[in-house]
């Protein structure tokens, strides 16, 4: 983080169980890296019939204050989506002190951008904005490398990918994952089991689904997707869990 250019922090605004704050994660890592230019990125107002919730979001997740200048509701109902608020002179984040109320945005943001990557809307401006802020400099990887992630974590990201597909909510976000088996089979394929663990029986229930149809459909995908990218025949097994 500290040698990042610029810190994208990106909302669902559609998702009405995460999207009225920052996660406490998020905080501190803008917190603990206040000095590096951070902006906010809210995405799928398209999906907002009323755009005066927009603005309640805005209002939240900056606390009012854009680039060290308290925000005018007048003039964010006048701004069109994926439109930069203004951008005075920014003030040094300040820390927040210990026992003090509980923060839920960030108010050192220096642009805010609304947008529907969907329909595309405005989703150039913020390219362009990127674009000027990028700097020079070396490449990290070789051209050669496609990817610096393990094939355990590809596998794992590509099992997340469903269960946020699939699943209702904030569920999702309560399964934790353990890869349990990774090994060549007997005829060079890759046998992979690994254990969805959820909090409640509830949960267990919902993501197994009728007949063990839901987890078998997951499983199904995933195993597809990952001999794409393995380019070898893959065996996979997701068992579901309570997790004590």
């Amino acid at each position: 983080m500290e040698s990042a250019d610029l810190v994208v922090v990106l909302v669902d605004v559609s998702d009405k169980w995460t999207r009225n704050q920052l996660r406490p994660q998020v905080l501190q890592c803008l917190t603990q890296f206040s000095q590096v230019p951070s902006i906010l990125v809210m995405n799928k107002v398209d999906c907002l019939k009323q755009k005066s919730v927009l603005l309640e979001l805005t209002a939240a997740l900056t606390e009012g204050v854009v680039n060290g200048k308290k925000l005018k509701m007048r003039q964010a109902l006048r701004s069109q989506p994926g439109t930069p608020c203004p951008s005075p002179a920014a003030k040094g984040p300040k820390t927040q002190s210990v026992g003090g109320p509980q923060r839920i945005g960030w108010p050192h943001f220096q642009e805010i951008f609304m947008l529907s990557a969907l329909s595309q809307e405005d989703v150039k401006t913020l390219k362009h904005y990127l674009l000027a802020q990028a700097r020079p400099g070396p490449w990290e990887f070789h051209s050669g490398v496609l990817t610096s992630q393990t094939p355990e974590e590809i596998c794992a990201n590509i099992i997340r990918e469903k269960l946020l597909e699939h699943l209702p909510q904030e569920m999702p976000y309560s399964v934790q994952q353990r890869t349990v088996m990774w090994e060549e089979g007997p005829s060079g394929e890759l046998v992979i089991e690994q254990k969805l663990l959820v909090p409640k029986e509830s949960h267990v229930r919902i993501l197994i689904g009728p007949k063990g149809h839901l987890i078998s459909q997951i499983a199904q995908e995933v195993g597809r997707d990952l001999m794409d990218i393995f380019l070898c025949d893959v065996r996979l097994r997701l068992s579901v869990r309570l997790l004590k």
